[in-house]
This record gives C-alpha cells, structure tokens and sequence, in this order.
C-alpha cells in the first residue's frame, strides 16, 4: 500500500534528548496551515496513496487533526494513522474522538518500561505514566475492534534501555502490546558523540539475540528490528529466512513519502512544503565500511549511522556474526 507522513510541524511537549528535530525554533514550532494540508492531502490521494500517517512534533497537539483526518477519510485513505508520544491520548474522550474523526491506526512512541529513565529521556516529569495510561486506553478500543490497523509501540533502542529488552517487552505485553518496533537510536541532538546513549553494537547484538530467543520461546510478540546493519542483527535470524522477514524492520516498510507542510512565509521553502522520500533520505545519513560489497546482505541493507562510526569506529565490523561470516553462509 502507498503511504504518505504528513509532518504538521514540530511543536511538542516534549523535548526528548535524542529527538531528531533537536532543539527546535518558534519559527519551526509553528503549524502549517489548515489549507495547505488538506491540498497535500487531496493531491496525494490523487496520486495513489491509499494510507495516511500525521506526525510532529506532537500531532495529538494541532488543533485541527480531527478535522484532517475526517478530512482524509472522506478523500478515501483506508489507513489512517498517528505516530505519538500518548500524553494527550491518556484522555479517553480524545482518544474516543480521534477514533470517531477515522484513525485507524496508532504508533506510540515510548522507549523505557521504567518512569525515572523515561521522564528523564523527555525531561517531562509525569510523561511516563500519561503514556502508559494511554496505552491502556489504546488497548481497550483495540479489543473493540476500533484499531483495525493495529497498535504498535515506535521505541528507539539507546544505551539506557538496551540491557532490559526482555523486561520491557515483557511489560508491554502484560499491559497488552503485542507489536513493537525497535529503532536503533540516530545519534543526533545530545545522543550525538555520546555513549551514555548509544550503545555498542558489541553490546546490543547480544541483548537483541537474547529478545529474540526469548520472544520465539514465550513472548510471542510481532517485534523488529530497524536501521541496523544486517550483519548486527543476531546469527539466527541471518541464517533462517523466514526469521529475516519477520525481525528486519525494513521488511515491513510501506513505500513513504514524507511531506513537511511549513508554514508561510519560509524563505527557505518558499511554496511551503517539503517532499522527500524517507528510505531515500535517511540513507543520506548512512554508509558502508570497506569490504561491505563483498557481503551478500549488501542488496538488502542500509549501512549503519555514519555518526556511529564517529563514536565507535570500525573495528566492531571486521568479525561477526558479521560480514566475513555472512558472505561464507550464504555463499
């Protein structure tokens, strides 16, 4: 299915320390206009996307959502969809409202099954337990049948929470999640140049193996993996096929186009909008290692984090389960 983001600006309420957006302006806090987004809408519809996602900064905070996702409804998506951080969504009647307007899907984004590392990654005192009761209200209407495309939590792996993957999953599935996606943290804003907050791929390989053999044995969950490297990925899930296609994040990509809809007067952009595709764009931010053509994984991986490297150098690659070992399996 063809899929377009529409960023609606970056205003949030949170400041979370890893964010990509970074420490943003007023000028970029502001919202695009109504107009403009509901033309994005329309003209994309025309060109064949059938699903819609809004994203921020926050989207939960722009005044007008429900009235755009009524909107795109009425254009035809069939998949309607907000990334978030919950905390508006802990109110059930928004919630209830946002359903009503024709979301049928919700990512929230969460990254720590603990409130004093998760109100210290959005420096937001209380952010915790609003997103956990918002979870809650999330899986209430899932089991109503009113999320007919599903809840999913968008959780970025960082130093911090990747030595209790299993415990955080384990938690998320007693609350009632049963898919997570983990993103390898983009070091960026204060993760950039940072080990407090990205980790090792020597220490996250073993912590996603363990998830892994954990989630085949007893979770059960629909858990992947993203902007890894391939060959940091666990040996078992290399070798076995099936197992690449269902933990590669990838794999699950639709084809997005992003649209950032900018409010006017930009000099920067002067017709408002930004367009870019997003496998193509984060891509700008990745490289391969010398000796990665040489590895058959090649075709199907994006690289790694090019301010990875700055951090932690090269070495890590040289052996495996990596691209030596690769290239002699699947040879």
């Amino acid at each position: 299915m063809k899929n377009v983001d529409i960023n609606l600006g970056k205003a949030c309420n949170n400041r979370c320390r890893f964010c990509s957006n970074g420490e943003t302006t007023a000028e970029q806090r502001r919202w695009g206009k109504l107009a403009d987004i509901q033309s994005e809408i329309t003209e994309r519809r025309a060109g064949g996307a059938e699903s819609i996602g809004f994203l921020g900064g926050e989207p939960t905070l722009y005044p007008h959502l429900e009235r755009i996702v009524r909107f795109a409804r009425e254009q035809g998506y069939r998949r309607v969809s907000l990334v978030t951080n919950g905390s508006r969504l802990a109110d059930a009647d928004k919630l209830e409202s946002l359903l009503d307007a024709g979301v049928t899907r919700v990512a929230v984004s969460i990254h720590s099954h603990q409130a004093k590392i998760e109100d210290g990654i959005t420096t937001r005192k209380g952010s915790f337990e609003e997103k956990i009761r918002a979870l809650r209200n999330l899986v209430a209407q899932r089991r109503r049948g009113r999320l007919p495309d599903g809840l999913s939590l968008n959780t970025v792996l960082h130093r911090k929470n990747v030595e209790y993957l299993v415990e955080f999953s384990a938690f998320m599935k007693d609350i009632g999640i049963n898919n997570i996606r983990f993103n390898f943290i983009r070091p960026s804003w204060h993760a950039e140049n940072s080990k407090a907050w990205v980790p090792s791929f020597e220490l996250t390989t073993p912590a996603v193996t363990d998830l892994v053999a954990q989630n085949e044995l007893r979770l059960g969950l629909s858990l992947n993996f993203a902007d890894f490297p391939l060959c940091k990925l666990p040996w078992a899930v290399l070798t076995n096929p099936e197992l690449m296609k269902r933990y590669v994040g990838e794999n699950w990509d639709m084809i997005t186009d992003v649209t950032h809809v900018r409010p006017d007067p930009f000099p920067d952009v002067p017709e408002g909008m930004v367009r870019f595709n997003w496998k193509v764009r984060r891509k700008e931010f990745k490289t391969y290692l010398p000796g990665c053509e040489r590895c058959v994984l090649m075709p199907q991986c994006e690289g790694v984090w090019q301010k990875y490297l700055d951090i932690y150098g090269s070495d890590e690659f040289i052996t495996g389960p990596a691209l030596a070992e690769a290239c002699v399996v699947a040879s």
